[in-house]
């Protein structure tokens, strides 16, 4: 899953950049300019709800996520791959429902527009189920890779 990483790095940072660079324009025409831009704040907002959620796939991707190992750690290795397994499963189904539910809310507000720049809400809800997806599938990937250690540690 080499080929993953650089397009999901720079699917988050470009956006980062812009948003960066679209804050540092608002304050430069507000405070120095006096013209306030008063599409940055609904630009600088989905724009940061697509960062988290593109940086959520990367912390998955990465193994990043906050986790609590302290009662896993604490059990024989093979107890510890089958919980892991079975807890990656269970977390795939649970982002996958979220998902969905996403997608229901995305496409339940996509005639809803924003006031300023008239952009469909759509755009800025597809956010969630693609986010989710993304998370699933480095969940799932996760998931298998402890069932085939589990299973290799049963054919040892």
């Amino acid at each position: 899953m080499k080929f993953l990483e650089k397009p999901i790095n720079w699917l988050a940072a470009i956006p980062l950049l812009v948003l960066v660079g679209i804050s540092n324009y608002a304050v430069i025409m507000r405070y120095a300019v006096g013209q306030p831009v008063h599409w940055s704040e609904e630009v600088s907002g989905m724009l940061l709800i697509w960062i988290v959620m593109i940086g959520a796939i990367a912390a998955e991707r990465d193994g990043q996520h906050l986790t609590i190992s302290l009662l896993t750690d604490a059990l024989p290795k093979r107890a510890r791959l089958l919980v892991n397994a079975v807890v990656g499963l269970i977390s795939v189904a649970v982002i996958l429902y979220v998902g969905w539910i996403g997608l229901q809310l995305a496409l339940s507000v996509q005639f809803k527009v924003t006031s300023i720049l008239r952009i469909s809400w759509l755009w800025i809800d597809l956010a969630i189920p693609v986010g989710a997806v993304g998370i699933a599938f480095y969940m799932l990937i996760d998931a298998i890779k402890g069932i085939r250690a589990l299973t290799k540690d049963d054919a040892e």
